[in-house]
């Protein structure tokens, strides 16, 4: 399976979201491009947006991207 890379995405911006620690923010996404590279799978951006959080990378984090889903870019399984 193809993990989604910022190339794939083709929104202007890109939302992601914390709900265990509240954290929401709206990126620019040529400017995440710009400082990534579109080749950066969301995984990896996920890692990179959460630093600050003390569960970052582990798996009690629940950073999501809401925009992907709402693309159908990204289906989460639930468990």
């Amino acid at each position: 399976m193809n993990l989604p890379r910022l190339k794939d995405f083709r929104a202007d911006t890109i939302d992601m979201s914390c709900r265990r620690c509240d954290r929401h923010g709206v990126y620019d996404r040529k400017a995440l491009i710009k400082k990534f590279g579109a080749a950066t799978e969301f995984v990896e951006l996920r890692r990179i947006l959460a630093i600050g959080c003390d569960r970052r990378g582990t798996d009690g984090c629940e950073a999501c991207f809401p925009c992907l889903l709402s693309a159908n870019v990204l289906i989460e399984e639930h468990r």
